[in-house]
C-alpha cells in the first residue's frame, strides 16, 4: 500500500511528430478538403470569425451567454460556426497560447480537455442556433466519449501560433423525451491544419428552465455551496503544477493490486472548472478527476512517469448529480486488457483504467480511460486510425 506523497520528477518537454489524416465529414470547406498546408487564419475568411467574437463579447458585456453557458470570456474558445446542412455544422476554435487551466500540464500536447471543452461549447452552440434547441435552457451531459489517436502530433513547438482546430459536427439523432426536454447526440470530427486529432461523442438532454428546477428541488446556485476544500496532492503528482488545478485530495495507491482511491476535491473558485451558475459538480470536473488519478497512480500501477503521459480516450456515463456539498469518493483499478479501439496502432503503448465516482453510498458516475507514452506515441509513425 503506498500513499502519494512529494518526490523529485524531472521535468522534460517533448518531441514534435506528424499523424496525418484527411478523414473529414465534411466536404465543402476548402482548407479541410484539399490543402492542409493552409494556415489557420484562412478559416477566417468564410466563418466570419470577429462577427462572431464580438458577438461573444458584447453578449458577455450584458451578463449573460446562455448559448455557450460560459459567463468568463477567457474560458470561450469558439472562434467561429457555420451550418452546412440540416444537423451538421463546422465549428472553429483556437488553442490559448497560455491559460490557466488548459495549459498547466507537463505534456506540451494539446489538452485533451480543452477538446472536450470546444466540443462542449460547439455541440449545444449549433443546437440553438441552427436545430431549434431552446436557448435559454439547460443541457444535460448523460455520456462523452473520445478517442484521440493524433494528440501526439499535437505538441507545441516554442513561438508557434495557437493552433486553429476545426470541429465537424453531427447533431443527430434527436428526439423529445419528455415535455420541456430533447435528447441530442452530437458526434465530433477534430482536425488541426496539420492532421487529423480524433473523434468525440457527446449525450446530451436538453431541458427548459422549468423542468431543470424540477429536478433539481431547492437546490441551486445560491444555497449547494461546496463543501470544505480538502488538502490537494503535490501538483506534479498528477501532471500539474499550479495547486489551483487540482482536484483530489488523500490519494492512495495500491500497486500490488493495481488499484487508487482518492477524495474528490472542489476548487470552487477556479472558473475554468467551476461556473457562477453551477448548483452540482460539472461532468468535466469528474473527468479531469479521472485524469488526475490515472496520471498519479500510472507509474506505481503500470509504469512510465506522469511527465510522459497524456489521456487519449475516454468512455463515461453519469447516472446522477454530483452534489457540491458531500464528499464524493474516486476509485480507480488497472485494467489488463486495453479494448483499444482500434488505437493501438497509432498509440503502441497504451494503457486502460477504470474509474467510479460514489456519494451517499451510491455510484454517481462510471468511466474508462486511456493513456499513453507522449513520447512512444510520437514516434510511433503517421498511421491512421482504422
Amino acid at each position: 500500500m503506498i500513499v502519494m506523497r512529494e518526490r523529485e520528477v524531472p521535468y522534460c518537454g517533448t518531441g514534435r511528430s506528424g499523424y496525418w489524416g484527411r478523414r473529414l465529414s465534411f466536404q465543402g470547406v476548402p482548407w479541410l478538403r484539399d490543402d492542409l498546408s493552409k494556415p489557420s487564419s484562412y478559416v477566417g475568411g468564410w466563418c466570419r470569425k470577429l462577427h462572431f467574437m464580438a458577438s461573444v463579447e458584447d453578449r458577455v458585456g450584458t451578463g449573460e451567454l446562455p448559448a455557450l453557458d460560459r459567463w468568463a470570456l477567457p474560458e470561450i474558445f469558439l472562434t467561429g460556426v457555420r451550418k452546412m446542412d440540416e444537423q451538421e455544422y463546422l465549428a472553429t476554435a483556437r488553442t490559448p497560447a497560455a491559460h490557466p487551466y488548459f495549459t498547466d500540464h507537463r505534456t506540451k500536447t494539446i489538452d485533451p480537455l480543452f477538446l472536450l471543452e470546444c466540443c462542449r461549447q460547439a455541440g449545444p452552440y449549433g443546437g440553438r442556433e441552427f436545430i431549434g434547441i431552446d436557448p435559454d435552457g439547460k443541457f444535460l451531459l448523460h455520456s462523452c466519449s473520445f478517442r484521440l489517436p493524433g494528440l501526439a502530433s499535437s505538441a507545441a513547438v516554442p513561438g508557434e501560433s495557437p493552433a486553429e482546430v476545426a470541429l465537424a459536427v453531427d447533431a443527430g439523432p434527436r428526439r423529445n423525451s419528455r415535455a420541456g426536454a430533447r435528447k441530442v447526440s452530437y458526434a465530433f470530427d477534430m482536425t488541426l491544419p496539420s492532421g487529423r486529432l480524433g473523434a468525440a461523442r457527446m449525450d446530451v438532454r436538453h431541458v427548459s428552465h422549468e423542468l431543470y428546477d424540477t429536478l433539481r428541488g431547492r437546490r441551486n446556485a445560491a444555497t449547494a455551496l461546496p463543501a470544505a476544500s480538502l488538502t490537494p496532492v503535490a501538483p506534479y503528482l498528477v501532471g500539474r503544477t499550479r495547486a489551483s488545478n487540482v482536484v483530489l485530495a488523500d490519494v492512495v495507491v495500491d500497486a500490488g493490486l493495481g488499484e487508487a482511491r482518492a477524495a474528490l476535491r472542489l476548487p470552487a473558485d477556479n472558473s475554468s472548472l467551476f461556473d457562477r451558475s453551477y448548483d452540482h459538480v460539472p461532468a468535466m470536473v469528474l473527468i479531469e478527476a479521472a485524469r488526475q488519478l490515472c496520471l498519479g497512480s500510472r507509474a506505481e500501477t503500470v509504469g512510465g512517469p506522469e511527465e510522459w503521459t497524456t489521456l487519449v480516450g475516454a468512455d463515461f456515463s453519469f447516472h446522477r448529480f454530483v452534489e457540491l456539498d458531500a464528499p464524493v469518493a474516486v476509485r480507480l483499478a488497472s485494467r489488463t486488457r486495453a479494448d483499444d479501439h482500434g488505437m493501438a496502432g497509432a498509440l503502441p503503448e497504451l494503457h486502460s483504467f477504470q474509474v467510479e465516482f460514489e456519494q451517499y453510498g451510491e455510484v454517481a458516475a462510471v468511466g474508462r480511460t486511456w493513456t499513453t507514452s507522449v513520447r512512444t506515441a510520437a514516434s510511433a509513425g503517421r498511421k491512421e486510425m482504422p
